[in-house]
């Protein structure tokens, strides 16, 4: 295992340029896939719009909304 990370820490000391347009597509490639990462990942898996809390916020079927 040694042998193969000083293969590799070699291979690390040579230049490489890149191109801006390389940079921001390498750049813009990890923040999307961080971002497919952590919705797969995240521990709320539902989402629930309105609190249902039993205020009948919603029942307002009649005119001028009022209750119905």
């Amino acid at each position: 295992m040694k042998e193969r990370w000083e293969v590799f820490r070699e291979s690390l000391k040579e230049a490489v340029t890149v191109s801006r347009k390389e940079y921001l597509l390498v750049t813009v490639v990890c923040v999307l896939g961080g971002i497919v990462f952590g919705l797969l990942f995240s521990p709320r898996k539902y989402v629930m719009i309105g609190s249902c809390n039993g205020s009948n916020n919603g029942d307002m079927g009649g005119e001028n909304g009022e209750p119905s």
